[in-house]
């Protein structure tokens, strides 16, 4: 092999070698993450079609070291509470746009609920959208809020806002 194959041979392995590492880095979680807004949309599940829902973050951190609070609130179109709670940010991580927040419950008001989900850890997944609207999923979608999570674990973000936003860095 001559000498402009080798330098032509080193430079291709670089070039992919250099793209993997990137992809690979922002797969990975970011340090210093933050998700603050406050945002929601009417509903689309069986059952509560058009009721208005509302997450609020301020969440910093890394895994392992996050702090900030969260707040949920869900009425019926007609303003009847369904539930109302908020609670202490445990893990934020992030890559790129998309977070992934856990915390847990301090204060639950969730009338139509017969068991007390004071302590309970719930998952959030927040994707800021810079052109258009943001997406956010939770937990308690998939399975019930009476159920814990893991840290810095949540579902995809499978609901898109219509009203407010999130910004994701």
């Amino acid at each position: 092999m001559n000498i402009k194959r080798k330098i032509a041979a080193v430079a291709v392995l670089a070039a992919v070698a250099g793209t993997l590492g990137a992809t690979q880095a922002s797969a990975a979680p970011e340090r210093g993450s933050v998700v603050l807004g406050s945002a929601g949309g009417p509903l689309t599940f069986p059952g509560y079609d058009n009721d208005p829902v509302r997450f609020d973050f301020a969440a910093f951190g890394e895994p392992g070291k996050s702090s900030g609070r969260f707040h949920v609130n869900h009425v019926t179109k007609d303003g009847k509470l369904v539930a109302d709670f908020d609670g202490k940010v445990d893990c934020v991580s992030r890559a790129g746009s998309l977070a992934i927040l856990t915390g847990v419950i301090e204060r639950a008001d969730i009338p139509g609920l017969p068991v007390n989900v004071v302590g309970r850890r719930v998952g959030f997944s927040v994707q800021d959208e810079p052109r258009g609207h943001d997406r956010i999923g939770w937990s308690w979608a998939y399975g019930g809020i009476e159920q814990d999570v893991l840290p810095c674990t949540g579902p995809v973000p499978f609901f898109q806002t219509s009203t407010g936003g999130y910004t994701v860095r």
